[in-house]
């Protein structure tokens, strides 16, 4: 095969929601539509501004990351799970965060893609005028965590990294990053 890709060449994808179960590629208008031989993909908040951005790898060529400035995005959280009887990673924990009447969940994961590693930090974007209902973690060891409103209210400041501690209480999330 030499220099020769098994893929070819091809312009990048990247689907946005259009709230409707649908979604469009906005890769060009955003400029993330580059066509290079590109391999795998990485989605963290690299800046830590509560925005994913995405880091992508190119074969035989530079990689790129595409930083999000998006200053409609609403409220999020992340929250880093630390395992005390599953593995310390929480890898296979789930957490689902309710809020505004609609239940979303999210998984840690070891591996998300081909080629590729995103941050084990789950991120959940809110929104605007968010209000935490119930938080539910679900860790390997079998162990549910649940912390209801009152809680959540008194312990989570919206736009912060949340550390959650397999069978501990819920206390001291980190304040956003300036």
């Amino acid at each position: 095969m030499a220099d020769n890709s098994w893929n070819g060449y091809e312009y990048n994808c990247l689907f946005a929601s259009e709230g409707d179960g649908q979604y469009a590629d906005v890769a060009r208008p955003a400029g993330a539509d580059c066509i290079r031989d590109s391999r795998g993909v990485a989605i963290a908040d690299f800046d830590r501004d509560g925005r994913l951005d995405i880091a992508i790898n190119n074969n035989n060529a530079e990689p790129f990351i595409y930083r999000n400035a998006y200053e409609g995005a609403g409220e999020w959280l992340g929250f880093r799970l630390i395992g005390k009887k599953s593995n310390r990673d929480a890898i296979g924990a789930s957490v689902t965060l309710t809020v505004n009447g609609k239940a979303m969940t999210r998984f840690v994961e070891a591996g998300s893609g081909y080629a590729s590693q995103g941050q084990t930090t789950i991120h959940m974007g809110l929104g605007v005028d968010a209000q935490l209902e119930r938080l539910e973690v679900r860790w390997p060891s079998g162990q549910h965590d649940t912390f209801e409103k009152a809680v959540l209210d008194r312990e989570i400041r919206l736009g912060s990294l949340v550390t959650l501690v397999e069978g501990e209480p819920l206390s001291d999330s980190s304040p956003r990053p300036e």
